[in-house]
């Protein structure tokens, strides 16, 4: 299967000059990563579920579309992040 992911520029090189020194490829790497992940998480107990930020139609939020999208985005990225016990990096 092939997918399209947004990843973050420093660790898209770190990922793949780590890949370069294991002489395999990015693809071979990220997939192990994610197993390793995904089997880590069989053995946690669950973690607590994701809570939305909510918006209040009684104070509207001064923000363009393109700014609302931005920040979801965002929101989606640090709690990614937190998933995975990375943190992200301020620009």
């Amino acid at each position: 299967m092939q997918t399209t992911l947004r990843i973050q520029d420093e660790l898209y090189r770190a990922a793949k000059a780590e890949a370069a020194r294991e002489g395999i490829t990015l693809t071979r790497y990220l997939e192990s990563a994610i197993t390793l992940r995904l089997k880590k998480k069989d053995t946690r107990s669950p973690s607590a579920p994701y809570s939305f930020p909510v918006f209040h139609p009684e104070k509207p939020l001064e923000l363009t579309s393109l700014e609302l999208k931005h920040r979801a985005q965002q929101l989606e990225l640090e709690h990614d992040l937190k998933k995975l016990s990375l943190h992200p990096t301020k620009k």
